[in-house]
C-alpha cells in the first residue's frame, strides 16, 4: 500500500484564528490515534495570520477514506464554516525521489 500525503490549506475569518487552533488542539490527540494516522499537524502561515496548513500522512488511502467518515470528522466538517473564510484546499503530495 502507498501512503497518502495530504496538504490541507485553511483561510479563517478575520479574528476567528484561536477557533481553527482550538479545533485542531481538540481533534488533534483522537486522529492521532486513529488506525494508520501517521502524522497530523497544523502549521501556521508566516505571512499572514489567518492562514495554516494542515500536513497529513496516512498509511494507505483506506486509512485516509475511514478518517474522513468518523464521526469526529463529521462533526468537525459540519462546524468549520463558522470560523473558515472558505472551504480548505486540499492537496495530495508525493515523496520527489
Amino acid at each position: 500500500m502507498e501512503e497518502v500525503n495530504l496538504l490541507v490549506f485553511i483561510e479563517v475569518k478575520p479574528g476567528k484564528r484561536n477557533e481553527q487552533i482550538e479545533a485542531y488542539r481538540k481533534l488533534k490527540p483522537t486522529v492521532l490515534a486513529e488506525q494508520g494516522c501517521l502524522r497530523y499537524e497544523l502549521l501556521s502561515d508566516d505571512t499572514d495570520e489567518n492562514k495554516f496548513i494542515l500536513v497529513e500522512k496516512w498509511e494507505s488511502q483506506a486509512a485516509l477514506d475511514a478518517h474522513d467518515e468518523s464521526a469526529h470528522m463529521v462533526a468537525a466538517d459540519a462546524h468549520s464554516p463558522t470560523f473558515r473564510a472558505g472551504p480548505a484546499v486540499v492537496k495530495r503530495a508525493s515523496a520527489a525521489n
